[in-house]
């Protein structure tokens, strides 16, 4: 399959895509851009927001606020007031240690991991914020935490850290939120490139985007074979996310961080978002604070 360039953003290190079902709108960061972007496919504009911070992902609160993952730290952030209110750090305090990719959990927990913004081992983490806004520390030891997804039942987590250079599988405890029994699911062959972010489909297969593979591609975990591959024109690509109204269309987040400028002129669509068709349909984007629905109904 080939994926559709949609979105011309050129972000400089385009990650975690979102989709909104409430507001049908797809929400993604440029982490060292330092921005958050809105895409509104029936219109095509895009709204962006600018931060002095890098925004490392987030997750929708409700039809107004955002919960966005700093390298400082945890704030919630209200896209139309452009109000911006920290509710936590992030783990200790350096300057080195950024947020990277994270998602929240069936039970609305958000799960954000860290990493050294020099790639230094073992100097990140994974990290739990339940809807009481407390910070619980799951995995440490991270190099680049990246990748998270549950399977429909909700009792398997899926969790990739670059670094290993696997996909690994725990056992999620829908009662406590607890995780248990870490596996490797399978090892990834470093000339397919390095694995970054990930979505989970309705027949729990995994889209796997590759970092230096041009390309995004559907796992089943179960055999451990590759089913599709969704081909890019640019070699970095970050991160995907189901979307559109019937949740049928892959939405697909890539960088030009660390590209030559020769490879930018010869790669000048890395940056943008695409989109592709992929025969099976995604599961709706968990709200952090799920299980708080008050604001949900808001009119827009």
């Amino acid at each position: 399959m080939e994926a559709e360039l949609v979105v011309n953003s050129k972000s400089i290190l385009g990650e975690g895509p979102v989709w909104h079902q409430g507001l049908q709108k797809l929400f993604w960061v440029d982490i060292e851009g330092r921005k958050i972007h809105i895409f509104d496919p029936k219109n095509g504009h895009t709204n962006s927001h600018q931060f002095t911070k890098m925004p490392g992902a987030l997750v929708p609160r409700d039809y107004h606020n955002l919960l966005i993952a700093f390298d400082d730290g945890l704030a919630i952030y209200n896209w139309h007031t452009k109000h911006l209110k920290y509710k936590n750090g992030l783990g200790k305090k350096t300057p080195n240690i950024r947020a990277n990719d994270g998602k929240c959990d069936p039970n609305g927990n958000f799960w954000i991991g860290t990493m050294h913004k020099g790639l230094e081992p073992n100097a990140g983490a994974l990290y739990r914020f339940n809807p009481d806004f407390e910070l619980s520390l799951q995995v440490p030891d991270r190099t680049i935490s990246n990748g998270l997804a549950w399977s429909k039942d909700g009792t398997t987590m899926y969790y990739i850290d670059t670094g290993d250079r696997y996909v690994s599988a725990y056992d999620f405890d829908l009662d406590t939120s607890q995780i248990s029994n870490k596996r490797i699911v399978f090892e990834i062959d470093p000339e397919m490139g390095s694995p970054d972010g990930m979505a989970i489909d309705s027949e729990d297969n995994l889209w796997i985007a590759h970092w230096g593979g041009f390309c995004v591609r559907q796992w089943d975990p179960r055999s451990k074979k590759i089913l599709n591959t969704v081909h890019l024109p640019v070699p970095h690509v970050t991160s995907c996310a189901f979307g559109g109204p019937k949740l049928d269309d892959l939405y697909i987040t890539t960088a030009r961080s660390g590209l030559t400028e020769e490879q930018l002129t010869n790669f000048p669509l890395s940056g943008g978002i695409f989109k592709v068709k992929p025969g099976v349909i995604g599961r709706p984007t968990i709200f952090f604070e799920s299980n708080s629905s008050s604001n949900l109904h808001e009119s827009v």
